[in-house]
């Protein structure tokens, strides 16, 4: 007896979203703003909005962007399956957060270690990798855990700047486990074909997820289906 009511009220919230998608931003493009209008303009706004406690359907939480368990959709054709949403690589952001475990395991490792003076690279090799630590590792903190004590409204691309940072560690980490860590020639080849499969892999992604990305080509219910990897991805389907 509960069925149809829910059928509908799906039905009602996804109508909500495509009217929302569909309508125009509010807007006066016919402003002729000079460069410092504009400068103080945007100033003024980024300290004045988003003081609001208000929820949004496409808002979500920090620990949400590292599983990439969210997204954002910002069109949606009026007609068709063809929408655009903000999804990340699923590829790209694993091999971020497997950098930066892997990042974090050898610091503390060579730190334990350096304290019983055992010391397994040179000292310029650990300072580089102490470098590399604070600006790549330290610049991801820096962009992503203040997210933890804001309360206002968050979206996924709040994230993309920490994971700049995060994805810089990618080769970083390789250059070490290749230079310092892999000795025999067979396991060096091996990290290279590792390295390959992940660029692969990285490329395919991005076609799979291309058309969400520009909103072409269209697709079917089906294949929308097909590209929702995650239950709570918020993908609209038009089933036709």
């Amino acid at each position: 007896m509960c069925v149809m009511p829910f059928i509908y009220f799906l039905g009602l919230e996804q109508r909500e979203r495509e009217l929302e998608l569909h309508s125009p931003t509010h807007i006066d493009i016919n402003r002729n703003l000079t460069f410092i209008a504009k400068f103080l303009e945007l100033q003024w706004k980024m300290l004045t909005v988003k003081h609001e406690d208000s929820e949004h359907k496409y808002s979500s939480s920090p620990l949400e962007w590292i599983t990439m368990n969210t997204n954002i959709a910002y069109w949606l054709h009026p007609a068709s399956n063809a929408q655009i949403h903000l999804i990340g690589n699923f590829v790209t952001w694993t091999l971020a957060n497997l950098a930066l475990a892997v990042y974090v395991l050898l610091f503390l490792s060579y730190l334990l270690r350096r304290r019983r003076k055992i010391e397994d690279i040179p000292e310029a090799t650990w300072c580089q990798l102490l470098q590399a630590g604070v600006v790549c590792a330290g610049g991801w903190a820096v962009n992503y855990l203040p997210f933890f004590m804001m309360e206002k409204t968050l979206f996924l691309y709040h994230y993309l700047p920490a994971l700049t940072f995060q994805i810089l560690l990618i080769p970083v980490v390789l250059e070490h486990l290749h230079t310092h860590m892999l000795r025999c020639a067979s396991l060096r080849r091996a990290l290279h074909g590792v390295v390959l499969a992940g660029l692969s892999s990285v490329y395919l992604s991005f076609r799979t997820f291309s058309p969400l990305t520009y909103g072409q080509p269209e697709l079917s219910a089906e294949q929308l289906a097909s590209l929702r990897w995650r239950d709570s991805w918020d993908i609209l389907f038009r089933r036709r």
